[in-house]
């Protein structure tokens, strides 16, 4: 049996792969019904970005191929769990972090699934973890002496169409004097 597994909200990236110790038909039933997905993983997840295949599927790759040609997993990642994943046989559960659409979720699997690995990407946090206190990171804190003020877009619009119109205007007369 699986453990709970707790994912978290800012997880991009990851991939787990699910060993299913299930009958090819059970296994099957799995392939296209989000319910019966969420049911084995204990959440409620997008199922477009789960997949459920027999491994004998990826002949010729095997299933760390498949992870690092098919899914750009490192495979210096899969060094670990490559003997594992290349004895698999049977069904697989692949679980991409989309599948999770950002929530933080606790998986709570079925005992039929057994987690053979998470690889990719850890999730990172982006949060400050200080703050930054300098007088220097404080807005407008510039010396005054090195601040250009420019005129607004709207100012020189001004100024564009004022000078359009003065010429027009000498133009004009331009025109009235030469014919008058």
């Amino acid at each position: 049996m699986t453990a709970e597994i707790t994912i978290k909200a800012s997880e991009t990236g990851a991939i787990r792969v699910f060993a299913l110790s299930m009958t090819d038909a059970e296994a099957a039933a799995l392939k296209d019904d989000a319910a019966s997905i969420a049911t084995a993983l204990g959440v409620e997840v997008d199922a477009t970005h789960v997949e459920v295949f027999p491994v004998s599927d990826l002949e010729g790759i095997g299933l760390s191929g498949y992870l690092t040609e098919g899914n750009a997993i490192p495979p210096e990642e899969l060094t670990p769990d490559r003997p594992k994943l290349d004895r698999l046989g049977g069904w697989v559960m692949i679980v991409f972090s989309r599948a999770f659409q950002g929530r933080a979720v606790t998986l709570s699997p079925i005992p039929t699934l057994t987690l053979i690995g998470t690889y990719g990407m850890p999730a990172v946090d982006w949060r400050a973890t200080e703050v930054v206190s300098s007088e220097a990171a404080k807005p407008f804190t510039a010396p005054p002496s090195t601040v250009k003020k420019r005129p607004s877009d709207a100012a020189m619009s001004g100024r564009v169409a004022t000078v359009v119109l003065i010429l027009l205007g000498l133009f004009t007369w331009a025109i009235i004097w030469i014919a008058g």
